[in-house]
């Protein structure tokens, strides 16, 4: 009898599009819209690998609301219409895959993204197969803040303490990341969180990928899958 597949949660750091688009000579929305197209590229990819049962990506924290408005009202729209591309994409269905947005200031997400994500949550609530967590207008802080602070939790931690269970069950990505991929150029190596998914992403595998969002190609997926393998089998060793 063959072993079960070890299946991971793998969280993503898409950082470098505005960046991109200066050193391109191009206005920012540009940058987003060459994001936008790596982004599917980075979804269909972990489609196709049956070990990454989770995806979580960042999209926009609680700090990037004090961007321009001009700058956030390109960003909205590229949002939406990748979020409904998504909705008709047949990969979704095909794969089963559950679609979740995430948010920690839902009521400063425009109304359209809310609903095109509520439509995307109700259309695969019953799939099993893969989780994609959207997270738009989050920041790990205000996440664990808000899991503390649910009724629930108020109420056990009076009278018996909060367990790591309790704190990650009202999280609203509620598994462990295994693995976080981060990009930019930078001199040096970083492993800057930035406020993503801190308390589930506690013992994560990092690895700075040393480019642009907007560059990021197939093999560079590879590769940082192969270094996190390879850092699994050595399990801290």
């Amino acid at each position: 009898m063959e072993a079960a597949m070890q299946q991971f949660h793998m969280g993503v750091i898409p950082d470098g599009n505005r960046r991109w688009a200066m050193a391109n000579g191009m206005q920012p929305s540009e940058g987003h819209k060459a994001g936008a197209k790596k982004m599917e590229l980075l979804v269909n990819w972990a489609l196709c690998h049956d070990e990454i049962r989770e995806l979580s990506i960042y999209g926009l924290s609680e700090e990037n609301f004090k961007r321009q408005p001009s700058e956030l009202s390109n960003l909205y729209s590229i949002y939406y219409d990748g979020l409904a591309k998504l909705l008709g994409s047949n990969e979704v269905h095909d794969h089963g895959v559950r679609v979740n947005l995430v948010s920690t200031s839902p009521k400063r997400v425009p109304k359209n993204i809310v609903d095109v994500c509520m439509e995307l949550k109700s259309e695969t609530k019953y799939y099993g197969n893969k989780v994609l967590n959207i997270l738009i207008g989050y920041t790990g802080q205000s996440e664990i803040l808000k899991s503390v602070s649910t009724p629930m939790n108020r109420v056990k931690n009076l009278f018996f303490g909060l367990s790591e269970e309790d704190i990650l069950r009202s999280l609203g990505v509620k598994s462990t990341c295994d693995f976080v991929l981060r990009t930019g150029e930078e001199e040096a190596d970083r492993e800057a969180k930035s406020g993503f998914l801190l308390w589930q992403s506690a013992y994560s595998e990092y690895y700075h990928l040393k480019k642009f969002w907007p560059d990021i190609q197939e093999q560079d997926l590879n590769e940082a899958w192969d270094y996190f393998q390879h850092a699994r089998r050595m399990k801290g060793k």
